[in-house]
């Protein structure tokens, strides 16, 4: 089976200083499109120094979304899947620090935030939305029916709009979510419209978390509609979930055990993910979603990118 891949663009842009003109983004098309890639995936973003990850700054960059398609099309690259929203990170031009989906006074704040790219993927080429189902774990909230339904809400209603714009909602999963199982999975997402809303596995952060990728795809297989493929080097074997910003104290600092780096590329020897094994487990069910590889942390995105097409092209 031939996946429909993508290429994530979070591993340049790194920091405020980092990926803010025009020429750094050149480079990076053109690297991916000399690896074989010919989409990539774009995370949501606020400021100058995300100047792909709002409509406001694509046009102020780029002219217009037209623009920046044919910049795109230019270094080789199609399109783009699909943008990644997490609604936890400021969105300064709003005046939003830090929406969640668990408050039910943000789901309109939420709702009008994502307007903007339902309505440009399509012209970007893409079809899909991702979105961080879930804030980070909190001894203050607990997976279950009642909180659970708040979230749902909030995507159901996000899912209805996007799909007005031919767009679907695929809820991710990161390894320091609230969710912790795929029993805790599977809760919020029997409340999601099944018509509209599909699942996203991310492999490295399943690892991590502990879950079998596989295991996972194969116990979601019908629901399943977007994949991050990337491999990763260590489990949480101490529950740093649990620490306070585990972002910055866990996967930035590497927590009590200063692991310095916890995504890895996909052929990596110390990867503890079964790259070849999910990706048969895809062929196996058939799946038709993007996949979106990534190398998260990568010291070096274009070497990680070409290292990585190197792995998807030769190995078995």
């Amino acid at each position: 089976m031939t996946l429909r891949t993508s290429y994530a663009l979070n591993q340049w842009n790194a920091g405020h200083d980092r990926f803010v003109v025009r020429e750094d983004h050149t480079r990076a098309f053109k690297t991916l499109a000399a690896c074989g890639f010919r989409a990539v995936e774009i995370p949501c973003g606020s400021g100058r120094w995300e100047p792909l990850g709002r409509k406001d700054w694509i046009e102020a960059f780029y002219g217009s979304i037209a623009g920046l398609r044919q910049a795109l099309a230019d270094c080789g690259i199609s399109a783009v899947s699909s943008f990644v929203f997490n609604p936890a990170e400021p969105i300064f031009e709003d005046d939003a620090f830090g929406l969640s989906v668990l408050r039910p006074a943000d789901h309109p704040r939420i709702l009008a935030a994502l307007v903007q790219y339902a309505q440009i993927l399509p012209e970007l080429g893409g079809d899909t939305l991702v979105v961080r189902a879930l804030p980070n774990w909190s001894a203050d909230a607990a997976c279950d029916a009642p909180t659970m339904q708040i979230a749902a809400d909030c995507w159901n209603a996000v899912a209805a709009m996007a799909t007005e714009h031919g767009v679907r909602l695929a809820l991710n999963f990161d390894c320091v979510t609230m969710a912790r199982t795929g029993d805790d999975i599977a809760l919020l997402l029997d409340l999601c419209d099944r018509a509209t809303i599909v699942l996203s596995i991310d492999t490295a952060d399943a690892a991590i978390m502990g879950i079998d990728p596989v295991a996972l795809l194969t116990r979601f297989a019908d629901r399943v509609g977007h994949v991050q493929l990337k491999n990763a080097l260590s489990r949480d074997e101490l529950d740093e979930y649990r620490l306070p910003f585990p972002d910055k104290f866990m996967l930035a600092g590497g927590g009590a055990r200063n692991i310095p780096r916890w995504y890895t590329d996909l052929g990596d020897e110390d990867g503890i993910v079964d790259i070849a094994a999910f990706r048969a487990a895809l062929a196996g069910h058939d799946y038709r979603g993007w996949t979106v590889i990534e190398s998260d942390q990568s010291p070096v995105p274009a070497t990680s990118a070409m290292l990585n097409a190197w792995f998807l092209q030769n190995a078995t």
